[in-house]
């Protein structure tokens, strides 16, 4: 009986030991990234409209992040808002992932909607954002629900994360 837990120390032991080295593994690579260049977050001032058959659904970014190198962005924007019936939605969006989603019923960030409403690469069809300064442009979003049922197609995003 002594032998067993000894053994179960000392496999909790090496199971601890993992776990720091894990940890310290995470924070040197955190480091790296604080010394990476910064992208542009800019301050939560913005509008944003998603313009569906259905109808317009309205949002105010609380983050617009956009990075540029050689051309290519990456854009991450996120912020609540209201559909076209009222309901309440919390929206993201990542230029690297190439993917929409309204999460319906919900305001914030990490919140689990039941239902949502998607576009692209991965869940219908990737799409292109056109850049001009702080303001981008969606046009012909093929967006579905959570079920991956089609909700329409021709959509046009509009975000304008300029202060004034």
């Amino acid at each position: 009986m002594f032998m067993q837990d000894s053994r179960a120390q000392r496999r909790h032991t090496r199971f601890a030991l993992l776990v720091v080295s894990c940890a310290s593994l995470m924070l040197a690579g955190c480091s790296a990234e604080a010394e990476a260049p910064q992208a542009k977050n800019l301050p939560a001032a913005g509008s944003g409209a998603l313009e569906t058959a259905a109808g317009r659904y309205e949002f105010t970014p609380s983050t617009c992040a956009f990075y540029e190198q050689d051309g290519i962005y990456d854009i991450e924007i996120r912020g609540p808002g209201t559909a076209p019936d009222g309901e309440k939605f919390f929206f993201e969006l990542s230029s690297t992932a190439n993917a929409l989603t309204i999460g319906l019923g919900v305001d914030r960030p990490y919140a689990s909607p039941e239902r949502k409403i998607e576009a692209g690469r991965v869940v219908s069809q990737e799409f292109e954002i056109e850049v001009a300064g702080e303001k981008l442009t969606i046009n012909d979003l093929v967006l579905v629900n959570q079920d991956g049922a089609p909700v329409g197609s021709g959509a046009t995003l509009s975000i304008d994360c300029s202060t004034p």
